[in-house]
């Protein structure tokens, strides 16, 4: 398939499906028209030659993909990796947001916004859809154990990550693990919310969270509407993505 959107002035990495959640043949991923691409200001997959391939693979295989910088979401970093309290913690999440915005606004002018349309992280808390969404994990989390010891073994990896990188925390362990957690729920609510809302095809460079991975086997039957009709797909980028698909 032939992108409407040629980058002549350099090679592209290959971009390939690693994994769809719940399992789906292409035939089936590919009759959705909408997909959402969640940016991770720490993952250095969105750099901008794998940031190109990734979008220009979103605008051969759907008819519109909406990106979301995640830049109000890493408040919750700031606080665990630098110690800012909350209004501190949200202005610098929000400054690295406002510098990936000017890196990228070329790029995403290529392709205009009938293809490809740029959102940021905070008004995607705005919408009814995420309010209901929102509250509904938050009382799960509350009352099913199963479903609290999966977020946590989840917050758990991101810290023991940073450890692993020689990264320090700035509060202690404990109250490291809390703030993950609160990051994971605001951020499945978002996704809820999205799948509500029509956004259901979720496309990211790595692999899904256990607990979504779970909710995507089945597992929560009390988790909201959206998160039991999202569909995750695992992409990779570069020498990983040997057959375009």
């Amino acid at each position: 398939m032939t992108s409407d959107y040629h980058f002549e002035d350099e090679r592209l990495p290959a971009v390939a499906i690693a994994k769809i959640l719940p399992k789906l043949s292409q035939q089936e991923l590919f009759s959705y028209k909408r997909c959402y691409l969640g940016i991770s200001l720490e993952n250095p997959v969105f750099d901008s030659r794998s940031l190109r391939a990734i979008l220009c693979w979103a605008s051969e295989r759907f008819e519109g993909c909406l990106v979301i910088v995640g830049d109000h979401l890493r408040r919750f970093n700031e606080r665990i990796l630098n110690g800012l309290d909350g209004p501190e913690a949200a202005k610098a999440a929000e400054k690295i947001g406002d510098l990936f915005v000017v890196k990228t606004r070329g790029l995403f002018e290529r392709f205009g916004e009938g293809k490809i349309r740029l959102t940021r992280w905070k008004e995607h808390l705005q919408s009814g859809e995420y309010g209901a969404s929102s509250a509904i994990i938050a009382g799960l989390f509350a009352s099913d154990g199963e479903f609290r010891a999966s977020v946590e073994k989840d917050a758990v990896s991101f810290v023991r990550r940073q450890q692993r990188r020689n990264r320090s925390l700035a509060v202690g362990q404990a109250e490291a693990i809390e703030l993950c957690c609160g990051y994971l729920l605001e951020e499945i609510a978002v996704f809820s919310a999205l799948s509500e809302r029509g956004w259901r095809v979720e496309l990211y460079p790595g692999p899904e969270l256990r607990v979504l991975t779970e909710v995507a086997k089945g597992k929560y039957a009390g988790v909201p509407r959206g998160l039991k009709e999202r569909i995750s797909v695992e992409l990779k980028v570069g020498a990983g993505a040997r057959h375009k698909l």
